[in-house]
């Protein structure tokens, strides 16, 4: 069996990011891949509070091969601010997730293209 989520740990062993939840959109918006969301910290969301900025709860997203995951070409209102954004990088091919990254966009962002410099930390998965 494959351990998904020895990134998990280290978040919670992170004296700075292990205050964080995350916030999943709870229906449509072409949904999530196939992932085992229990063990992470997690609240199932309507879009108007996805959208939102807050402090300590943190918009997922899961980055694949195939792209990101849910689009949010439908959406264009997510840029409205500066707020942190966490992307697990998973293989909808063989299920392998990577790690969990960490990214501060703004108002100015583009889906998709986000940059080193906007990388604030990434926890592996090993």
């Amino acid at each position: 069996m494959i351990n998904h989520k020895y990134w998990v740990r280290h978040l919670k062993e992170n004296p700075y990011y292990n205050h964080l939840r995350f916030k999943k959109l709870n229906k449509g918006f072409n949904g999530y891949p196939p992932f085992d969301f229990d063990d992470i910290p997690i609240d199932l969301v309507d879009l108007e509070t996805f959208i939102r900025i807050e402090e300590n709860l943190i918009p997922l997203f899961i980055g694949t091969q195939f792209g990101l995951y849910p689009w949010f070409y439908e959406f264009p209102d997510f840029y409205n601010g500066d707020k942190i954004i966490a992307i697990l990088s998973k293989s909808e091919l063989s299920g392998h997730v990577a790690r969990l990254s960490l990214y501060k966009v703004d108002a100015h962002s583009k889906h998709s293209s986000y940059t080193k410099e906007q990388k604030i930390i990434y926890f592996k998965n090993e």
